[in-house]
């Protein structure tokens, strides 16, 4: 009975030409976002390769002009950083729109040029890219939305219902079979998508594709505990749809939009600017200071240079010149530990705050195990920074010493690739989710026991 009472109501759903519309327009969606998604990461990965190349072409036109000057030729020459995108965030981009995934950065005073980036449009960046992630969390709920709100007042408000209850002892079964069905038909889509995605993306089917499928599903899982929470206080299909649209509008708009607020006004960066200005401080006012003033402090911080020879009384040297560059970094560095732990802050107190809601608790994981989450950015600064130090400690000498360096020796430094380290699904957000779907299809429960007994 159970079974064929299924099938009926699957023959239905089917015969609703706006239910297949709604699948449709899913799908459609969805592909759109692979498309998308996909050239936008391919958009920074052919500026990568060609980063490399041109690195190599303008390392080598600096030496022609500038290599008989050890000092000058470092200062115009750039070594580049690229954040690797990981496969995952074609899948969802994250972060990736709006920080840099190429950094090139001379020898001079790093902290100054680590957070150069490109020009971008202010609109297009406020509007965001479109990626598979954002179908999922935020289109899906829509349509769930659109196909399961009226499955019980639209009964009711025809008269239909009165008839079907009288006609067996377990009228929630009707309600029941009703939602397992739209379940199905959006869980083979979601399906159909990640499968999608795994061809066309060229991704591994491995624990980062399962973690995240698994968080998606759970995700609408809730949004259908959500309907049915909704459904079960037996109202009108207006009160139920504008109950469900206002759900989504809160947990995908207004809550995030208030919570970034919230987490602006309570850590404020004032450190950002302080940072630039102490870096470029530190660097311009040894200009007019006596050189020891400059040469101290370096010595302090790297007593292994102090075996080279510094003549005090040269108007200009590289030895002081770069030494003047480093002291803008050094000088720099507390507030760059206050303005790093302010974000790391905002990262901590966000997750805390996500666990009680859906929709960012499953961004937010997303793009953690695509990599390109706020934390993947901080981790490829100081990635830059390692790298930064160690170009520093390998030509310093050959600087200070006003050696010349072969073209060669440079060459070996070029364009270095970080690669964000996989990360693994946090199970706080599992059970986060779990909870609250829980909940929500305890309460409409009770409400429907209420209900029809």
């Amino acid at each position: 009975m159970k079974q064929n009472l299924f099938l009926f109501e699957l023959k239905i759903f089917f015969r609703n030409t706006s239910s297949i519309t709604a699948i449709v327009i899913l799908l459609l969606a969805g592909f759109i976002g692979l498309y998308f998604g996909k050239t936008f990461i391919g958009r920074q990965d052919n500026v990568v390769q060609k980063a490399v190349a041109l690195q190599k072409e303008n390392t080598a036109k600096n030496y022609e002009h500038f290599g008989e000057d050890t000092g000058l030729f470092f200062f115009h020459n750039k070594f580049s950083v690229a954040n690797t995108a990981t496969k995952w965030a074609a899948f969802s981009n994250g972060q990736r729109d709006i920080n840099p995934n190429l950094i090139s950065v001379t020898m001079l005073g790093l902290e100054g040029q680590i957070y150069d980036t490109d020009i971008a449009n202010p609109s297009s960046l406020l509007m965001g890219n479109i990626d598979l992630g954002f179908v999922f969390i935020f289109l899906f709920p829509l349509v769930i939305i659109a196909l399961s709100y009226n499955i019980l007042s639209s009964q009711q408000e025809n008269g239909v219902w009165i008839l079907l209850k009288s006609q067996t002892s377990k009228p929630h079964l009707i309600i029941w079979n009703k939602l397992l069905v739209r379940i199905l038909v959006i869980f083979a889509t979601a399906f159909i998508l990640m499968i999608a995605a795994l061809f066309y993306l060229t991704l591994e089917l491995d624990s980062i594709f399962f973690s995240i499928f698994g968080l998606i599903l759970l995700y609408l899982i809730f949004w259908f505990a959500a309907v049915f929470f909704i459904i079960s206080f037996g109202k009108t299909s207006n009160f139920n749809a504008s109950s469900l649209i206002g759900l989504w509008v809160g947990l995908a708009i207004v809550v995030p939009a208030s919570l970034n607020l919230y987490l602006t006004a309570k850590y404020p960066v004032p450190e950002a600017l302080k940072h630039v200005m102490e870096q470029r401080q530190g660097y311009h006012e040894k200009w007019d200071l006596p050189k020891n003033v400059t040469m101290d402090p370096f010595f302090k911080h790297y007593p292994q240079f102090r075996q080279f020879p510094f003549d005090e009384k040269k108007t200009f040297s590289w030895f002081w010149y770069y030494g003047m560059q480093q002291m803008g970094d050094d000088q720099a560095l507390e507030s760059r530990k206050a303005m790093e732990k302010k974000l790391e802050n905002r990262q901590q107190f966000a997750s805390v705050v996500a666990l009680f809601f859906p929709t960012i608790q499953t961004q937010l994981s997303v793009n953690s195990l695509s990599g390109s989450d706020l934390r993947s950015h901080l981790d490829f600064q100081n990635f830059v920074r390692d790298y930064h130090e160690k170009l520093r400690l390998h030509f310093y000498p050959v600087i200070f010493q006003e050696k010349k360096v072969s073209l060669a020796e440079v060459e070996k430094f070029g364009l270095k690739h970080y690669e964000n380290p996989v990360s693994s699904l946090k199970m706080k957000s599992v059970i986060s989710l779990i909870l609250l779907g829980l909940i929500l299809l305890i309460i409409g429960n009770l409400n429907f026991r209420r209900l029809f007994y």
